[in-house]
């Protein structure tokens, strides 16, 4: 019979979410507390969270998850006493658990639940547990050490050199589990296994449910509470109106009052709303750092992972949406960024590479970083790959700077790796990074310095949902640009524009920028042509910049944008669309999309309309 309490669908829930957040923790500290074995808060915090799942499965009913939350615990109860030491092979094995429990918990979410054959995994627990070194052998083995060291001391050492203290104990366990982790590499998987290796703690969530701040909430109701208040006042100038109480200024001035504060209300109201779908960005760097564990593992190189920025907050719907790019890069950096640990103790440096991964908010934007410190890439083996894959011809390349160069990285196709593998080459797949990236109106840029390391860097809207945009017109139609990407907007002299090699630039104090018509994208003919100056918006995405000519500018206005239909959705120089308050559709233009036309025939064919 069924636990009765396993029928309440609310309290499963809550079971599920608290357990998938647990877990999600846990994977974190796995990894860290294979680095830093000492550190019993670290141990009692993972302990903690597997008795608590235990503890709930046992009240609901859910006998498999008791079962194997129990086996990891008993071998985590072991450690907090001292009983037995820390090893790769119990990390190994405590891992393995908590992704069995990730599985059971997705499959209790999916409602499905199955008929688990865990006594393989539970008799390897207890295996793990018993060929676990104890603390006893461990000492005697530093005891030996500390002999067969002073046995070899010359006569005359400083008194006191040749004593182990008690604390060191630690290192000769660290020196233990890298025999063992060695062993383990030698007999581990190959890269092409990663394509089964369990899923973090992440993907389960399904977006059904967030935790939000109270104090997030408490906001929202208040606000909800004075539009409440504005509306009785606005009924009430209604019956005054009706009535004929109110004429002329009075009324005027009741109106314009109210207007202002419902305005000031619904601004305030958005944002409070948009906060409460911010999230920390740390429950996507979670998964991170056993993903670059697992990942150094099976490619025999030591790794660390350095992360920023993790309290960073971000829209959920952003969060979910980048976790692919983010793991496709970091793959990039361990597969081909980071040198073996030979290699990079040839050139000097020191045998674990390391990956920086950093998130910060600049404005109404997120800068995402991911740094490694390896070989780097040398632009001038890309543009002999560019060339020899009639990407660009010899002479074009050579007038192209270093950043221009390494655009060629992220084009269909293009590929700088000698050997593939299953992991994600530098190179391979990058131009469907971008293109993801761009989806979410981002950019990325990338920047190497050969030998030295290589850094990418993405940029995100804190937000899907609302978009600040610079309102235009061209042609009698108005369009958004997004504020982020505005530069500057000015008035130009049409002397300043000159035509070279069929498409037009603007000089610009002292600076030459492409230039494109937008009357001419749209093929429409311009309301503007006998005014001697020009409108023009610089947009810039990183150092590029292009200059873009309108009719009139209008004003900034936050807006929401929809996607495209079938129909528009190939076009690169369209990001969305938005209603205007007269209910008319207004198009947001793509800014990387312009920019990427600055070169191409687009611009000659506009030029040739001057």
């Amino acid at each position: 019979m069924e636990n009765e309490f396993a029928q309440d669908k609310t309290l499963v829930n809550e079971f599920l979410t608290e357990s998938e957040e647990l877990l999600q923790r846990m994977d974190q500290d796995m990894v860290a507390l294979e680095a830093t074995p000492k550190d019993s808060d670290l141990l009692n915090r993972i302990f903690r969270a597997l008795h608590t799942i235990k503890g709930t499965s046992g009240f609901l009913g859910f006998e498999p998850l008791v079962r194997v939350s129990h086996s990891a615990e008993d071998i985590l109860n072991s450690l907090r006493r001292g009983e037995i030491q820390l090893s790769r092979p119990i990390i190994d094995g405590l891992l393995a658990a908590r992704d069995q429990l990730v599985a059971m918990l997705r499959d209790i979410r999916e409602e499905g639940r199955k008929e688990y054959q865990i006594h393989g995994l539970l008799a390897e627990l207890e295996a793990v547990q018993k060929k676990a070194p104890s603390a006893s052998e461990t000492k005697a083995a530093n005891q030996m050490d500390v002999s067969q060291e002073a046995g070899n001391e010359v006569a005359g050492s400083t008194p006191g050199q040749n004593e182990q203290p008690a604390e060191a104990a630690p290192a000769s366990a660290a020196t233990l589990d890298s025999s063992t982790a060695a062993v383990s590499k030698a007999d581990g998987p190959k890269a092409s296994d990663l394509k089964t290796a369990p899923q973090p703690a992440s993907a389960v969530t399904t977006g059904q449910s967030m935790r939000v701040d109270v104090r997030k909430l408490d906001e929202l109701i208040n606000l909800i509470g004075e539009l409440v208040l504005e509306r009785n006042r606005l009924m009430r100038l209604s019956r005054d109106l009706n009535l004929k109480r109110l004429a002329g200024p009075d009324l005027d001035s009741a109106i314009n009052q109210s207007a202002a504060r419902l305005s000031f209300i619904t601004e305030e109201l958005q944002a409070a709303g948009l906060r409460t779908r911010m999230v920390p960005i740390e429950t996507l760097f979670r998964k991170f750092p056993r993903m670059v564990r697992d990942t150094a593992h099976l490619l025999n190189k030591d790794v660390e992972l350095a992360i920023r920025g993790e309290d960073t907050e971000l829209d959920k719907t952003m969060v979910e949406l980048i976790g692919d790019p983010l793991v496709h890069l970091i793959r990039n950096s361990l597969d081909h960024g980071l040198e073996p640990p030979e290699a990079r103790v040839a050139a000097g440096k020191p045998g674990t590479g390391t990956i920086l991964l950093e998130a910060k908010q600049e404005g109404d934007q997120i800068t995402i970083l991911i740094h490694d410190d390896g070989a780097g890439i040398d632009p001038a083996r890309i543009a002999r790959k560019a060339v020899e894959k009639g990407f660009a011809t010899s002479e074009r390349v050579r007038t192209m700077t270093p950043g221009e160069i390494m655009d060629f990285v992220f084009m269909p196709g293009f590929s700088t790796a000698e050997k593939t593998s299953d992991l994600s080459g530098r190179g391979v797949g990058m131009d469907v990074v971008r293109s993801n990236l761009k989806k979410l109106n981002g950019t990325i840029e990338l920047e190497s310095v050969p030998g030295q390391g290589t850094t990418v860097r993405l940029r995100l809207p804190l937000t899907l949902a609302v978009l600040p945009v610079l309102l235009v017109e061209a042609a009698d139609e108005i369009y958004g640009l997004p504020l982020r990407s505005v530069i500057e907007t000015a008035r130009i002299p049409r002397r300043e524009i000159h035509v070279i090699e069929g498409g037009e630039v603007l000089r610009l104090r002292g600076e030459v920028l492409p230039l494109l018509r937008l009357s001419g994208i749209f093929h429409t003919p311009s309301s503007s042509e006998g005014d001697p100056q020009l409108n023009v918006v610089i947009l810039g995405i990183a150092e590029k910049r292009v200059a873009l000519a309108v009719d009139r500018l209008i004003g900034q206005e936050s807006t929401v944008i929809k996607p495209l239909g079938s129909f528009l959705r190939g076009a690169s120089t369209l990001a969305g669309a938005t209603i205007s308050g007269d209910g008319r559709v207004r198009l947001v233009l793509d800014p990387a999309g312009l920019l990427q036309s600055a070169d191409g025939p687009l611009h000659r064919k506009t030029g040739a309309m001057a």
